[in-house]
């Protein structure tokens, strides 16, 4: 698991590496030669013109790496072309003399529309403030992008990014894509610096990570969720790839349970039932025909238990995962509901104690009694609060969840004894023990109504599975956020809906589990 780091952290690491006979040359070149990889793969080319590279290069080794990139990418047909700031010329890299003549040195007034900005002002151990003609010239990018759609691509931090604190220079550079070179900083995954950072992703230089104590965060890359899933089996049945049932809904909100009952039959449970109103039994039939309904008292919360545990006990060798919460409500039927159920649940044996995600409402029936039913076992139980949810938790106020996520979300891991996911940007799961991780990614692309609900049946979904809850709290983030993406690249940020990440679930779950065939 990729580990986060401090600039410090991290210049020492590469320090120990030139120490034990790799030169800082090498470290320059694998880095150039993978951001250019990266560009040339991920920039489009407009059939007939050569691709255009404009690169904005500070003084230090960040600036060095812009250079070199531009250079590799001449040598593979680019027009090459640099904005320097207090740098005097290129100095010694590791290029060919001819490539580095090919860039052209311009203002950033003179740039024209290339096909790509990158941003190699200042590094990781940069302050969160700018020069003006720093400033200016991040000012022009801003001004590609919102006119030409030119992708703007920082080099291991945006410049004005504080990567250990988080802090932000206001105009840092805004970045659409943030190649992170070595290991991830600690402080793109904070606010304000998260803002600029944009998609965050690896770029592997060898630099082994430095020995950090366990409990230091960590990020949830690709390797990581490949690790943890697992291949179903030729014979599998839907029996043997587990149930999940979908206790929720009520008059106004019969859409959510609908979104987490379908997710989880996406994520791979292999029968779902929801546990829903009577009356919602019509509409959520017509929408998805392979969920499988328990119609549920509409008006008396312990005849919709006495419904729900016989379908929970149903079939005693296939225990099934709980997902409780989603669109349930606040009125007193759903009070008697939830304290009937878990009353219930913590009366079993605790083997036989359903894996259970607590959602939304059901969150905020937890927070009136600050504690878990006295009998639901430690590790049986994820908890799924926005920065709001939390903060009732914690009986704290939402802005001291939002200036301290990490440690909040550890406070609450540590208070209930279970595991917490904090939906926000960068997602945070934390384990009661101490240990923490990052999601991938942020995800602006799922503010939007019902994506909790979608998180919550992929949750589920992977506990019918038999996924322990760390490990499905890991993949969950992970699949949640990269079917956001693959929504977000069809429907663009601001026109993805619940259901569009809904759709992309099965395709996040194939990058990481289906070999690639055409």
């Amino acid at each position: 698991m990729t580990v986060l780091v401090t600039p410090d952290e991290m210049q020492e690491a590469e320090q120990t590496l030139i120490a034990a006979g790799t030169p800082a040359s090498v470290l320059m070149r694998r880095a150039a030669e993978s951001i250019a990889a990266w560009i040339i793969r991920h920039v489009p080319q407009t059939v007939g013109l050569p691709r255009k590279a404009v690169a904005f290069v500070g003084p230090g080794n960040n600036g060095g790496d812009a250079l070199v990139t531009l250079a590799l990418l001449h040598e593979a047909g680019w027009i090459t072309e640099a904005v320097l700031f207090g740098r005097e010329g290129f100095g010694t890299l590791p290029a060919t003399e001819e490539s580095l003549e090919a860039i052209a040195q311009v203002p950033a007034s003179d740039i024209g529309s290339p096909d790509v900005i990158l941003d190699g002002v200042f590094g990781s151990r940069s302050r969160a403030s700018l020069p003006p003609d720093v400033r200016e010239a991040f000012v022009i990018a801003h001004e590609m992008r919102r006119h030409h759609s030119t992708p703007l691509v920082a080099i291991d931090v945006p410049s004005g990014v504080d990567g250990r604190t988080g802090e932000a220079d206001p105009q840092a550079f805004p970045a659409d894509i943030t190649l992170c070179l070595g290991l991830p900083k600690i402080g793109l995954v904070q606010l304000p610096a998260a803002e600029f950072v944009g998609e965050l992703e690896l770029v592997p230089i060898g630099i082994p990570a430095p020995d950090l104590p366990i409990h230091r965060p960590r990020l949830i890359t690709e390797d990581v969720a490949r690790t943890l899933v697992r291949r179903r089996h030729a014979f599998a049945h839907k029996h043997g790839t587990g149930r999940a049932i979908v206790v929720g809904g009520a008059s106004t909100y019969f859409g959510a349970p609908r979104l987490t009952a379908e997710a989880a039959i996406r994520a791979g449970a292999g029968l779902v039932h929801a546990a829903v109103p009577t009356s919602l039994v019509p509409v959520l039939a017509a929408q998805v025909p392979e969920v499988v309904l328990a119609p549920l008292d509409d008006t008396d919360g312990r005849a919709a238990v006495a419904s729900i545990m016989t379908l929970l006990l149903t079939h005693p060798d296939n225990p099934p995962a709980l997902v409780v919460g989603p669109g349930i409500g606040r009125d007193e039927r759903a009070a008697v509901l939830l304290d009937e159920l878990f009353a219930h649940t913590g009366e079993l044996p605790v083997a036989e104690q359903p894996h259970t995600i607590i959602d939304a409402d059901a969150l905020n029936w937890l927070s009136l009694t600050g504690t878990l039913p006295t009998g639901i076992a430690d590790g049986r139980v994820i908890l799924t609060p926005h920065a709001g949810e939390l903060a009732r938790l914690l009986k704290c106020e939402r802005g001291d969840v939002e200036e301290s996520p990490l440690e909040s979300a550890l406070a609450a891991a540590r208070k209930y004894r279970q595991v917490v996911f904090l939906k926000r940007g960068y997602a945070i799961v934390a384990i009661p023990d101490g240990r923490a991780w990052y999601a991938p990614r942020a995800t602006p692309e799922l503010a939007t109504a019902g994506t909790g609900d979608v998180l919550a049946g992929i949750l589920g979904g992977l506990l019918a599975q038999r996924y322990s809850l760390e490990d499905a709290a890991l993949m969950g983030a992970f699949i949640g956020t990269r079917a956001g993406r693959m929504a977000r690249s069809s429907r663009g940020t601001t026109g993805v809906v619940a259901r569009d990440v809904i759709h992309f679930i099965p395709a996040a779950i194939a990058s990481i589990s289906e070999p690639r065939l055409t």
